[in-house]
């Protein structure tokens, strides 16, 4: 005899409305832009009322905010794990930004969903301040990441940290955009400017 399905808790539904509010808004933002990823397109793509969604978010901005967050603390998550100092620095460097495309293809609607953020946020100052203010604190953890895989390989960077973190951003977001424009643009360009990049900057450090 099976046993009896467990019923869901209160938490754990509203676990799953969020998700699938969140799911949703991502297709629907990719679809019809974020001025036309209304929340009552959002909310019945979802399966949901328009009261479910104001329960979970207060607007349509802030479940665009949380969906950075999460993208954003996957990254750092990512980043974490492959920035262990096993390799050769810029071998390493390049691997990492090698699985960085992996990691972008493995959902292909995040390069858009992005785009689509900035997009907005030139033209809503609210917005902008806010994801203006969730790059800072990407690029810190970027910096601290660096900072940590320098002392374990015995590095004197030339640079500072944040620095480095900020150029590894802007060339990521000029890659992914350029992308979006010409999908026929090889992957291994990405690797190979990091590379030159890292090089670079270890000729500066000394260490070439």
């Amino acid at each position: 005899m099976n046993a009896a399905r467990a019923v869901p808790t209160r938490a754990e539904r509203q676990q799953a409305t969020r998700a699938a509010l969140l799911s949703a808004a991502t297709h629907s933002i990719c679809e019809h832009g974020m001025d036309g990823a209304s929340i009552d397109h959002i909310a019945a793509a979802a399966g949901y009322t328009k009261g479910a969604f104001y329960a979970n978010f207060a607007s349509k901005e802030e479940l665009f905010l949380v969906i950075l967050d999460d993208k954003f603390a996957a990254e750092i998550a990512r980043l974490e794990a492959i920035m262990v100092g096993s390799e050769e620095p810029v071998e390493q460097a390049r691997h990492a930004a090698e699985d960085f495309l992996a990691y972008v293809d493995s959902d292909p609607q995040w390069p858009r969903l992005y785009q689509e953020f900035a997009t907005h946020a030139a033209r809503n100052e609210a917005f902008r301040a806010e994801f203006a203010a969730r790059q800072r604190s990407l690029r810190a953890r970027l910096a601290d990441v660096f900072a940590a895989w320098t002392h374990t390989l015995g590095i004197d960077s030339a640079l500072a940290p944040a620095d480095v973190a900020a150029m590894t951003a802007f060339m990521v977001d000029g890659f992914l955009l350029q992308r979006i424009i010409d999908p026929e643009l090889e992957d291994r360009l990405y690797g190979s400017m990091f590379e030159v990049f890292l090089t670079g900057l270890a000729s500066m450090s000394g260490l070439t």
